[in-house]
């Protein structure tokens, strides 16, 4: 039998007691089937990051259609990112992590077959904005579901798993989507609808496992339902509390008010400087990658083929893969602020090169494919280290108030490559690289230690 919490009704002291049990396990108390379906949260974004630059030629030529209008349909994603992560992210403090998710999923269904059935580049905008909503809302949602339910010596790891999955989907989104468009139209339909259209699918397939999923017993028990969060325990094979002891809660966990929970969880000094830094740090980071997404468009400018633009970009989706599987293997080992830095440097520095080699094909795939592999290590490092710097109670708010924000502020990275590609590819690559510059130098100066630290100290 196992032995209930020997506290009164103090709930730091519970919630710390909790803590301390989950970072004492050897693994996520999760099955698998359910880890996966959390992770396929990177898949839908990152594959939907990138299916629209493979698909965006085709449809510049069959709908005539502008870079600046192209530019429009990336901007519309990321900005429905903004709403999601901050919107979403309410309901998730408020309603719990499970049913948000399972929320998220079903809008990033709908949003993906109204992309695909699309008949102007207008729809395309908007439904992409709906897609937005349901992949800004999908990873801040997921991250910090896993970081709660992590182990603290491992807390890196298991949200890396979820760059990991999204990495393939952006690895696979080159392949997938070349093959695809080589034939034109697939029975009687236009191949880009299916390369759009296949998220629905997987969607779709991955609702019954959320169905499934346990609710965070650390969100559970910030909101004072012992019994829910008792039952949790004990089927995570830990220690209940007492039955018939009562958490009494203050006005803002008891069926809050969103926009009262919001400026109350805002209402802390500390809460405010790690927003202020993280809205900096996702603006800095996203910006630069938005900018990005105009590659595959900007290299057939630049004299090469549709087919030889679309290879550099996979060869980076691989890089994506690699970069992913190392920051699985590097989350827990030392210190994530450095790895951040890190990350971003040798990001940026790949623009650069980039720059130097345009009319260097082999040389240019290999900066590609070096780019690829830090972004995905600085994002992956980025998602865990957003979530583990704010308390369990505003976690899911917190981190999609900052990474929508900065979301929403870095949709101006595809006007500013357009507004930067009068003055030379080379300019405009170092352009964006002094982002990422920024971004490492921010963490260096203000950034905190997070690495071996429990969610309870690293937000008491």
């Amino acid at each position: 039998m196992v032995n209930s919490f020997p506290y009164g009704n103090d709930k730091d002291d519970i919630a710390s007691d909790i803590g301390s049990r989950i970072d004492k396990l050897g693994r996520i108390p999760v099955k698998r089937s359910i880890i996966i379906a959390i992770s396929l949260a990177g898949f839908f974004a990152l594959y939907d990051v990138s299916n629209f630059q493979y698909i965006s030629p085709v449809l510049k030529s069959d709908w005539h259609l502008t870079d600046a209008q192209i530019a429009y349909a990336i901007s519309t994603r990321i900005l429905g990112q903004v709403i999601g992560a901050f919107c979403m992210a309410i309901y998730a403090d408020w309603m719990g992590r499970k049913p948000a998710l399972i929320i998220t999923l079903i809008i990033l269904a709908i949003g993906s077959i109204l992309v695909a059935i699309s008949t102007n580049i207008f729809q395309v905008s908007v439904f992409r904005l709906l897609t937005g909503i349901g992949i800004g809302a999908e990873v801040v949602i997921a991250a910090a579901y896993i970081g709660e339910m992590s182990p603290r010596s491992m807390r890196g790891r298991y949200t890396s798993v979820i760059f990991l999955i999204g990495a393939i989907g952006f690895a696979s989104s080159g392949p997938v989507s070349f093959m695809l468009l080589q034939q034109g139209n697939i029975m009687g339909i236009d191949s880009w609808r299916i390369v759009m259209a296949i998220p629905t699918v997987v969607a779709l397939l991955l609702l019954r496992l959320r169905y499934s999923m346990f609710e965070s017993p650390r969100w559970l028990l910030s909101k004072g339902r012992i019994k829910e969060t008792n039952k949790v325990l004990v089927k995570l094979g830990l220690a209940p509390i007492h039955q018939d002891q009562e958490i009494i809660e203050d006005s803002t966990t008891i069926a809050p008010k969103k926009t009262n929970m919001l400026l109350h969880s805002f209402n802390n000094r500390r809460v405010l400087s790690r927003a202020s830094l993280f809205v900096s740090l996702w603006f800095l980071i996203l910006a630069s990658g938005g900018a990005a997404n105009l590659l595959v468009v900007e290299y057939v400018n630049q004299g090469y083929t549709t087919t030889q633009s679309v290879a550099v970009t996979t060869i980076g989706g691989v890089g994506y893969v690699i970069g992913a599987c190392l920051s699985i293997m590097i989350a827990d080992k030392f210190e994530r602020k450095y790895q951040f830095v890190i990350a971003s440097l040798i990001m940026g520095f790949a623009f650069i090169l980039r720059g130097l080699l345009i009319h260097d094909y082999v040389g240019l795939a290999a900066a590609s494919f070096i780019g690829f592999a830090a972004n995905s290590w600085v994002i992956a490092c980025l998602f865990t280290y957003t979530a583990e710097n704010f308390p369990t109670r505003i976690r899911s708010i917190a981190s999609g108030a900052v990474e929508g924000i900065g979301s929403g502020l870095s949709s101006v990275g595809p006007i500013i490559f357009v507004l930067l590609n009068p003055f030379g590819f080379l300019n405009m690559m170092i352009g964006l690289a002094s982002f990422l510059f920024a971004a490492a130098a921010a963490v260096i100066l203000l950034g905190n230690r997070s690495v071996g630290i429990s969610l309870e100290e690293l937000n008491r």
